[in-house]
């Protein structure tokens, strides 16, 4: 059977580490697993040998307070909800993700989908016992319009990406295929032949990396992990082709831009600048051709995606920032080009008093400022990115894996990527290393630093028995550690996937904003529509002078630039993407200085708060200890200097290893390994000095 608990009063790992200890000792528990940022511990136990109230005494003996939150019996287990993890591409606002989400709920068997947007993941929890429900997940997401990819199946599940050599057709991927399906515990493998990588989806309990890649190699290739994430996702990587994307898009944008902003605003305003506009081509302004030009590849090329985007986003029935921008542009270019059309055939370039009514720059220039907008936010998303990768980073990148015998005596050792740990496989820590995976200590002992983990300062006593935490400092002798939790399992990753949920959830600032933002696009097209009317009736009619109109322009194009004018100007992206972009980076930020925090409410209730309590001094400082001040309270004895001297000498010796030459004199600063001598004042009979702080004496003295 499964039990889960809530447990209260755990403040730092070593509590954790009793809770575990306690429910450990418990006759019937198979294993215990206790959270503690979520202050709750998962059981599994033999109902016929123990009962759940045997695991809330055992607790509350130990010195919490713990009560029961759910018991499952060992075929409700099978039942359990399953999370699937998907990783979606092409959001761009808050209609999108609302548009994922109604996608994802859709699907049967579907109970909650949560949709992250500045993260590009949607997590959904779904019912048991339902085969291919990833691949269905995936395929609602792009039926609404979306890329996606599947990142992770379900909990007690891991993927990892490891690089193949030797494949060199469709064959070969077969081989590969076959050999590691036939592993136990493989759920699922994934070929690239032209990438080269082969993507497995296991179950950590039964099978593991090394596994693999053995299959791998006796089916006559070579293998590889791929990188130094232990989940197999490529986050880092899909941000940096993200923000790479967005900045070719926008140089190349910026590049047709510059030019037309220079013709349309700058060339006007130049003395002499008749030369270069008045000559004719075809019956056209040269310069309304070049702008017409530059413009085109810029709306139907470069910002291409924004009418893809928009024409997606109508046929699902909603309105999106691509709409906005498409609607924007085209209307700015279509009207540029219905003008430039208009005074040709009513030959006004004859008369001087004609004066351009063109838009094109407007329509690349907002292209172009979307870009740079898209290529900014993808810039804040990744930084915060790289803050979580950092604590994943503190898992060393190899470790020393040891073969024992019957009696506990070494056999062999050799060193392997962390990537290629097990469960159960026996670790060796030197001193001063970082424990590879969370384990059990099995022989020797030593003072571990935890700061990392629980911010307290001084380092813990582990011998034999006690639980260890990955990333975490032996400061003592050698350890034999053996791994309990690998990839996903282990705390770090547990801390960042703990970001990552406090990262998806919304503020409530944050979902007001969504529903603002689900009718802004329809609000701002009819308002825009309705300008236009306003201002068209208002032309035809007569009620403002003829004189407003300019030379050659009929009321139908004058009232189109009010209704261009105000849709250009609205954008909901800012609406929908600055809380959570807010909270992205807040919570990326906080993690790597060592805060965690839960969720957006609670940052959101940050905001009140005025007084902080801490509970650890180690928290506040930084552990080195530094002088301060120094204050001489009288004047050294000859023999006092002489002493000092060859004490701070006699230091030296002890702590350097550099070569000295003796003392330098009794005026003279000595500072080595980190201990500084304070300078010494001579000692003068005809010194006119009064008192400690008297004037420093010269340099030069002896």
């Amino acid at each position: 059977a499964h039990a889960k608990l809530r447990v209260s009063g755990m403040t730092c790992a070593s509590c954790s580490s009793a809770v575990e200890g306690a429910l450990g000792s418990v006759a019937g528990v198979k294993h215990a697993s206790v959270a503690l940022l979520q202050e709750t511990a998962e059981v599994e136990f033999d109902e016929g040998v123990t009962e759940a109230s045997a695991l809330v005494e055992a607790v509350e003996d130990c010195g919490f307070d713990a009560s029961l939150v759910a018991v499952q019996g060992s075929k409700q287990r099978e039942g359990g909800s399953q999370v699937i993890s998907l990783q979606v591409f092409g959001m761009t606002c808050a209609s999108c993700s609302s548009a994922v989400e109604r996608a994802l709920m859709g699907v049967e068997g579907v109970e909650e989908a949560r949709v992250a947007l500045t993260q590009g993941e949607a997590e959904v929890r779904c019912q048991p016992g339902q085969e291919g429900i990833g691949d269905t997940l995936v395929s609602a997401v792009e039926d609404a319009g979306f890329e996606a990819k599947l990142i992770d199946r379900g909990q007690g599940q891991d993927t990892v990406l490891l690089k193949v050599g030797g494949m060199t057709c469709g064959a070969c991927v077969s081989s590969v295929e076959s050999a590691v399906q036939r592993l136990p515990g493989v759920l699922r493998v994934s070929v690239n032949l032209m990438g080269g990588t082969a993507e497995v989806c296991y179950n950590g309990n039964t099978t593991g990396p090394r596994s693999i890649i053995a299959a791998i190699t006796d089916a006559g290739f070579s293998a590889e992990p791929a990188g130094p994430d232990t989940e197999g996702r490529t986050a880092t990587d899909a941000n940096a082709q993200e923000l790479q994307y967005w900045w070719r898009l926008f140089s190349s944008s910026l590049t047709f831009t510059v030019p037309v902003f220079f013709v349309a605003m700058i060339l006007p305003r130049i003395p002499g600048h008749s030369v270069l506009t008045e000559p004719m081509l075809f019956g056209f302004p040269v310069c309304q051709l070049a702008k017409w030009a530059l413009t085109t590849p810029v709306q139907f090329v470069i910002g291409w995606r924004f009418h893809a985007g928009a024409w997606k986003a109508i046929k699902r029935g909603g309105a999106n920032m691509d709409v906005l921008v498409s609607l924007g542009t085209n209307a700015s270019y279509l009207y540029s080009v219905i003008s430039i059309l208009h005074h040709h055939m009513s030959n006004h370039h004859a008369t001087g008093e004609y004066v351009p009514t063109d838009f094109f720059e407007t329509a690349a220039m907002l292209v172009t400022l979307v870009l740079c907008g898209k290529y900014l936010e993808c810039s804040a998303k990744g930084k915060t990115s790289e803050a979580l990768t950092k604590l994943l980073h503190l898992m060393p990148e190899t470790a020393t894996l040891v073969e024992l015998d019957a009696d506990g005596a070494l056999i062999s050792q050799q060193e392997v990527p962390s990537l290629l740990i097990h469960k159960g496989d026996i670790l060796k820590v030197l001193p001063g290393g970082k424990i590879p995976m969370d384990g059990v200590v099995v022989a020797g002992g030593a003072y571990l630093n935890e700061s990392m983990v629980t911010g307290e300062s001084l380092p813990v006593w582990k011998g034999v028995g006690a639980p260890v935490i990955g990333g975490t400092i032996s400061t003592g002798a050698t350890l034999l550690v053996r791994a309990t939790k690998v990839g996903s399992e282990t705390t770090l990753a547990q801390i960042v996937r703990l970001v990552e949920q406090a990262q998806m959830a919304k503020a409530p600032v944050q979902a007001f904003a969504d529903r603002v933002a689900s009718v802004f696009v329809p609000v701002v097209v009819t308002l825009s529509l309705l300008t236009w009317l306003a201002w068209y009736v208002a032309g035809v009619t007569g009620t403002f002078p003829a004189s407003w109109l300019p030379y050659g322009h009929t009321p139908f194009l004058f009232a189109l630039l009010f209704g261009i004018s105000v849709m250009v100007i609205a954008c909901p992206c800012a609406l929908g993407l600055a809380t959570p972009t807010a909270v992205m980076v807040g919570t990326g930020v906080a993690a790597s200085l060592g805060i965690l925090i839960k969720g957006a409410a609670a940052l959101e209730r940050a905001f009140h708060v005025r007084t902080v309590v801490f509970d650890k001094t180690g928290t506040l400082t930084q552990g080195n200890p530094q002088v301060m001040a120094v204050h001489l309270l009288h004047y050294p004895t000859s023999s006092t200097v002489s002493t000092a001297n060859s004490r701070s000498a006699h230091s030296r010796d002890e702590f350097s290893d550099e070569p000295h030459s003796g003392t330098s004199g009794s005026g003279s600063a000595i500072k080595q390994g980190g201990v500084a001598a304070v300078p010494l004042c001579p000692q003068s009979a005809s010194s006119d000095a009064q008192g400690p702080l008297a004037p420093p004496y010269s340099p030069t003295h002896h």
